[in-house]
C-alpha cells in the first residue's frame, strides 16, 4: 500500500495542508513546530482510528484557532496498481468515513477497518505503533501490543488464521477458575467438593432424623383430630351465634326502619302542606314587597291629610277685589289752566273795554278758581302715586297667596297620584284593603315558617333524596326485616335469648379448643423443627449423586484444559522458536550492516522476545540492555524492520519514522538510512526529520514551513499601535522540490523560509559535528 497524497483540514496547527508522496523513501522535513509529528499522528488516525471516537486524542486533534471545527483527513493510495481514496471526518457521533477502491465504496467504520487491516497487514493502531510507526525515542516500543505481536509472529510462521494468545488466555483463565483454592473466591473444583461433602453429611443426618419425624407426625395427627372435632362444635355454635346476631340486627333494623318510616311520613305530610300553602298565598305580592308598599301607603295617607289641612287654612281670594279707584287729576289741571287763561283774557278785555276793574275782578275770581283747580290737580297727582304703590303691594301679596295655594294643591295631586300607583302595584283598591291583605299574608307566611321549622326540626340533616321516596324505602325495609325474622322461626321471635345461649356455649368450648391448639402447635413445632423428611432425604441423595457426577466431569474437563494448554504452549514454543530464528537471521544481517560488522550474531528469546548479542570485547553473549542507548536503538530498529516485514506479509504497509536516528552517529545513521532505502523498494517509507542531510537519498522531499507568529511585549505593542497578527496556520499544497544538480550539492545549504521557496542541500554526511 503506497500513499500518494495526504490532505489535512482543520487538524491541529494545519488549517489546510496537502502533500504529495511517492513510492519509496519520502523525507518530510521542517523546523520545530512545523507539524511533522502532527502528520505522523494524522496517518495513524486516518488508517486505524474510528471517526466516531470521542477520546481525548480527538479533542487534541481539533484546530488551534477554531476548537469547534471537525478535523478531516484524506488519503489517496495505490495497492497493486489500483488507486483508492480514504476520507475521514472526526466529529464524535457525527463522524463519517468513506473508502473507495476501484468501483467499491465502504462507509461502515467496521468494514473500513477490515479493508485497511487487509491492505496493511496491521490489525490495530496500537499494533501499528508497536511495529511500523516509530515516534521519537520509541524504537523500543515493541511491548506496546506484545500479545498481538506474538499472535502475528505465530501466524506468519504457522500459516494459521489467528494467534494462540487469546485461546491460551482463555484456557489459563478457565484452569484458574477450576483450581483456585482461596476462601473468598474458591474455584469450581473446591466448590463442587464442598457441595458433595455437604450433601453427604446432609443425607446422613436426614436418615437419622426420619424415625423422630415419623413419631412426631403421628402425635400431630392425633391432636389435630381432637382439635378438628372441637373446631366443628365451636364452628356450629359460632354459626348459630352469627345467625342470632343477624336476627338481633334485623330486629334493631326493623325498629329503626319503623322509626324512620314514621318520621318521613310526617315529613312528607309537612312537605305537602308547605307546598299547598306556598301555592295559595292571599296575595300574589311577596310579603316584604307588600309590607313596604303598605307602609308607603300609610305615609302617603298621612301626608295627604296634612296637605289638605294646610290647604283648608289658606284664605279664599275668589271674591277679593284688590282694585282702588284712581283719582283723575288731569281735568282739574286742565280746568285750572283754562281759568288762569280766562283771567288773563279778562284783564286784557277789561283793558280793551276800559273796564279794568271789572276785568281785574273777574280775573281775580277766575285766577283764584284756577289756582284752586291747579292746587287740587297737584294733590290728586300725589295721591295717584300712593294709590299705584298700594295697588302694586296688594297685587304682590295676592300673587304670593295664590302661589302658596297652588303649590299645596299640586303636592296634594302628586301624593294622590303616588297613592294610586302604589295601590295599582299591589292590585288593591284602597289602604284598608291593603292593610287587611297584609295581615292575612303575614299570618299565612308565619304558618309556612312554622311548618318549615317543624320539618327542619324533624330532619336534623338534609335527607339524601326525596322524603316520600325515603318513607317508602323505610317502609319496604321494615317489611323486609319482618319477613326475614319470620323466616327464622323461633330464632326470629326471640333472637336475644338464643344469642345468649350460643355465647355461653362458645365461651365453654373456647378454652378446650385453645388447649387443643396449643398441643397441636407443640406437635407441629416438633415436626417443623425436624426439617428432614423422606422426600428431602431422597432429593439430597439425588443431589449428592449429581454433585459427585459434576465433580467427576469438572476434574475430567480440567485435565482436558491442562492437556490442551500444554499442547498450545508446545505449539507456541515451536512456532515462536521458528519465528525467533527467522528474526535472528533478519536482524543479524541488518545490525551487521548498520554497525559496520561490529555485531554479527544475535539471539532472540522466544519466550520473552528479549535480545542478546555476541560482544567481541567479552567474547560472550551480552544482554542488549547493557549496550549504549544509540546501539540499543539501532538494534530495536532492526527488530521492528524484521518484525514488520515478517508479520504483515503479503501486505506492504507504509513505514513512518519520526526522526529515530537522533542517538545514531553519522556513519551508523548513513547506513541505517541506506537500509531504509533498500526496504523502500517493498514498503513505502515516510521519514519525518528536522534535518536536510537525508535529502540526497530521498525519492521525494517535502519541506514544511516554520511558524511565523511571535509573542510581542505589551510595551512594544502599545507604542507601535495596532499590529496585524500573522497567521501561523499552514494553508498550502507542498509539491516535491525540483531535482538538485551537482553544483547545488557543493554550494552548502540554505534553510527554507516558506513551502514555496527553493530547497538547497548540505552534503549528505557533513564532517563537522552537528
Amino acid at each position: 500500500m503506497n500513499i500518494t497524497r495526504l490532505r489535512l483540514d482543520n487538524f491541529k496547527r494545519h488549517a489546510a495542508l496537502e502533500i504529495e508522496l511517492t513510492p519509496g523513501l519520502n523525507v518530510v522535513r521542517g523546523p520545530n513546530e512545523a507539524g511533522k509529528t502532527t502528520i505522523q499522528r494524522a496517518l495513524e488516525m486516518a488508517l486505524f482510528r474510528r471517526p466516531t471516537s470521542s477520546s481525548q486524542d480527538l479533542d487534541e486533534a481539533r484546530p488551534w484557532r477554531d476548537s469547534e471545527a471537525d478535523p478531516q483527513i484524506e488519503l489517496d493510495f495505490e495497492n497493486d496498481g489500483a488507486p483508492g481514496t480514504l476520507r475521514k471526518t472526526f466529529a464524535g457521533q457525527r463522524g463519517t468515513v468513506e473508502l473507495r477502491m476501484g468501483d467499491e465504496s465502504f462507509t461502515d467504520p467496521a468494514a473500513v477497518e477490515a479493508q485497511i487491516a487487509r491492505l496493511t497487514g496491521l490489525p490495530s493502531e496500537k499494533f501499528f505503533r508497536a511495529t511500523a510507526s516509530v515516534h521519537q525515542q520509541e524504537l523500543g516500543g515493541l511491548t506496546l501490543d506484545e500479545n498481538t505481536l506474538r499472535d502475528r509472529l505465530q501466524q506468519s510462521m504457522s500459516g494459521a488464521d489467528r494467534g494462540t494468545h487469546a485461546a491460551r488466555r482463555k484456557l489459563e483463565e478457565a484452569i484458574r477458575r477450576y483450581k483456585t483454592e482461596g476462601a473468598k473466591n474458591p474455584g469450581y473444583l473446591k466448590v463442587l467438593r464442598s457441595e458433595a461433602d455437604r450433601l453427604r453429611e446432609q443425607v446422613k443426618e436426614g436418615e437419622a432424623a426420619l424415625a423422630d419425624l415419623e413419631r412426631d407426625r403421628r402425635v400431630l395427627a392425633e391432636v389435630r383430630a381432637t382439635r378438628a372435632e372441637l373446631d366443628a362444635q365451636l364452628s356450629e355454635h359460632r354459626e348459630g351465634m352469627a345467625r342470632a346476631e343477624r336476627a338481633a340486627s334485623l330486629q334493631a333494623k326493623s325498629t329503626e326502619a319503623t322509626r324512620r318510616y314514621t318520621l318521613y311520613k310526617r315529613a312528607t305530610e309537612l312537605r305537602d302542606e308547605i307546598n299547598g300553602l306556598e301555592a295559595n298565598h292571599p296575595s300574589s305580592i311577596s310579603l316584604p314587597s307588600l309590607r313596604s308598599t303598605v307602609e308607603h301607603l300609610r305615609n302617603l295617607e298621612f301626608r295627604l291629610s296634612e296637605l289638605r289641612a294646610e290647604l283648608s287654612a289658606e284664605p279664599d281670594l275668589s271674591g277679593y277685589d284688590v282694585s282702588i279707584v284712581v283719582p283723575r287729576w288731569r281735568p282739574w289741571a286742565t280746568g285750572g289752566g283754562a281759568l288762569l287763561v280766562a283771567a288773563v283774557l279778562a284783564v286784557v278785555l277789561g283793558l280793551v273795554a276800559g273796564a279794568i276793574l271789572v276785568g281785574v275782578a273777574v280775573a281775580a275770581v277766575l285766577g283764584v278758581v284756577g289756582a284752586f283747580a291747579i292746587w287740587r290737580s297737584v294733590g290728586l297727582r300725589r295721591r295717584l302715586t300712593d294709590i299705584r304703590m298700594q295697588n302694586e303691594m296688594r297685587e304682590s301679596e295676592i300673587a304670593r297667596l295664590l302661589d302658596g295655594r297652588t303649590s299645596l294643591a299640586e303636592r296634594v295631586r302628586e301624593s294622590e297620584k303616588e297613592r294610586a300607583e302604589a295601590l295599582a302595584s299591589i292590585q288593591l283598591p284602597d289602604l284598608l284593603t291593603a292593610e287587611e291583605t297584609l295581615a292575612a299574608e303575614a299570618e299565612h307566611h308565619s304558618l309556612i315558617e312554622a311548618r318549615k321549622a317543624e320539618f327542619r326540626g324533624m330532619l336534623s340533616e338534609d335527607p339524601a333524596g326525596d322524603v316520600g321516596v325515603l318513607r317508602d324505602k323505610a317502609a319496604a325495609e321494615a317489611d323486609e326485616c319482618r319477613h326475614a325474622l319470620a323466616g327464622m322461626g323461633d330464632l326470629g321471635l326471640e333472637p336475644d335469648k338464643h344469642l345468649a345461649a350460643f355465647k355461653l356455649a362458645v365461651q365453654r368450648l373456647t378454652p378446650a379448643r385453645e388447649a387443643a391448639l396449643q398441643a397441636e402447635a407443640q406437635a407441629d413445632a416438633r415436626v417443623m423443627a425436624n426439617e428432614v423428611d423422606a422426600e428431602r432425604v431422597a432429593v439430597a441423595a439425588e443431589m449428592l449423586e449429581a454433585a459427585q457426577e459434576s465433580l467427576s466431569n469438572a476434574e475430567r474437563r480440567l485435565r482436558i484444559y491442562e492437556d490442551v494448554l500444554a499442547t498450545l504452549n508446545g505449539a507456541e514454543r515451536a512456532t515462536m522458536k521458528k519465528a525467533a530464528r527467522f528474526l535472528e537471521q533478519q536482524m543479524a544481517r541488518d545490525i551487521e550492516r548498520i554497525t559496520g560488522g561490529r555485531y554479527r550474531r544475535l539471539r532472540v528469546d522466544e519466550a520473552t522476545l528479549t535480545f542478546t548479542v555476541f560482544s567481541p570485547e567479552t567474547n560472550d553473549w551480552l544482554d542488549v540492555r547493557r549496550l549504549s542507548q544509540g546501539t540499543l536503538d539501532q538494534l530495536y530498529l532492526c527488530a521492528r524492520l524484521g518484525i514488520v516485514r515478517q508479520v504483515t506479509q503479503p501486505a506492504n504497509p507504509p513505514l513512518v519514522f519520526d526522526d529515530p536516528f537522533l542517538t545514531f552517529d553519522d556513519d551508523r545513521a548513513r547506513r541505517a538510512l541506506a537500509l531504509l532505502k533498500d526496504i523502500a523498494r517493498e514498503h513505502q517509507v515516510i521519514y519525518l526529520t528536522t534535518s536536510d542531510r537525508y535529502d540526497s537519498l530521498a525519492d521525494r522531499v517535502v519541506a514544511l514551513s516554520a511558524p511565523t507568529e511571535r509573542d510581542v511585549p505589551e510595551a512594544v505593542v502599545a507604542a507601535a499601535g495596532p499590529v496585524e497578527t500573522l497567521s501561523m496556520w499552514s494553508n498550502a499544497t507542498l509539491p516535491a522540490p525540483a531535482p538538485r544538480t551537482a553544483r547545488e550539492h557543493g554550494n552548502g545549504h540554505q534553510r527554507s523560509a516558506t513551502a514555496a521557496s527553493a530547497i538547497e542541500h548540505e552534503p549528505l554526511w557533513p564532517t563537522e559535528e552537528r
